[in-house]
């Protein structure tokens, strides 16, 4: 019977591969894959600083709050459906609304914003038939927040 590919020892293969190379015998933590959850902080965290370059560029660097009001664009809706959808699912209603109000405490978004995604929010209570009173099936942790900001930032920058 022919040897499957489970047995080939994979050091063996890769000495004749190519003779020159090293290969470690055992791989060390660093070696391994970054955290799917570490990828998405970091790609935030860059969107955020291209965002703010951005915004530099054209020295209209952002005052808080970040967002005074929502842009009347279209392109906007959809960043403001995706954003909600994301926090409605994860945290749900309650702590969505929460949420919102914290990032008016924390001066992110203004007040007025606040209330237009309360009123967004309403609708999804319809379509989806939610309801939205009923607590979240989970708190927002560090990571959703800095989602958030990531979200707020493509608005004011549209």
């Amino acid at each position: 019977m022919p040897p499957t590919p489970g047995d080939y020892d994979l050091s063996e293969l890769r000495r004749l591969a190519d003779p020159n190379r090293e290969t470690p015998e055992t791989f060390d933590e660093a070696d391994l894959p970054a955290d799917p959850d570490e990828v998405l902080r970091h790609e935030q965290r860059d969107e955020l600083v291209r965002l703010q370059s951005q915004l530099a560029s054209v020295g209209a660097l952002p005052e808080r709050p970040y967002l005074a009001s929502l842009p009347d664009r279209y392109a906007a809706e959809v960043v403001v459906f995706e954003w909600l959808d994301l926090l409605i699912n994860k945290s749900g209603f309650e702590n969505t609304g929460n949420a919102l109000d914290y990032y008016v405490e924390v001066d992110w978004i203004a007040g007025p914003v606040r209330e237009d995604l309360r009123e967004y929010m309403r609708g999804f209570s319809e379509v989806e038939s939610f309801d939205p009173d009923k607590p979240g099936p989970a708190d927002l942790d560090v990571d959703d927040h800095v989602t958030s900001l990531v979200y707020i930032a493509r608005l004011a920058s549209v």
